[in-house]
């Protein structure tokens, strides 16, 4: 299993049962990913955090995959509050 450390990431889109992620800062910044909106895997908190992300949303999150070989991200935690754009 693959797991990132918490990275600023803003919602850059949104399409079908996915979210558009672009890093924000250090080696990574400007790389973007896609993660689901709707995850067996979330529990019932993370998911209704994920539900309520829309475009424009700056967050901390911490993003895994099953898949070390094709990474097929997943939100696990989302951090803090909101960060103001």
């Amino acid at each position: 299993m693959l797991k990132t450390e918490p990275a600023l990431y803003e919602v850059v889109g949104r399409k079908n049962n996915h979210l558009w992620l672009e890093v924000l800062e250090g080696g990574d910044q400007g790389i973007r990913v896609s993660v689901p909106v709707h995850n067996s895997e979330y529990g019932e908190n993370l998911q209704a955090q994920v539900l309520r992300l829309s475009v424009g949303d700056v967050r901390r999150f911490v993003l895994e995959s099953e898949d070390e070989g094709r990474p097929d991200w997943r939100i696990c935690e989302i951090e803090g509050p909101p960060v103001p754009a």
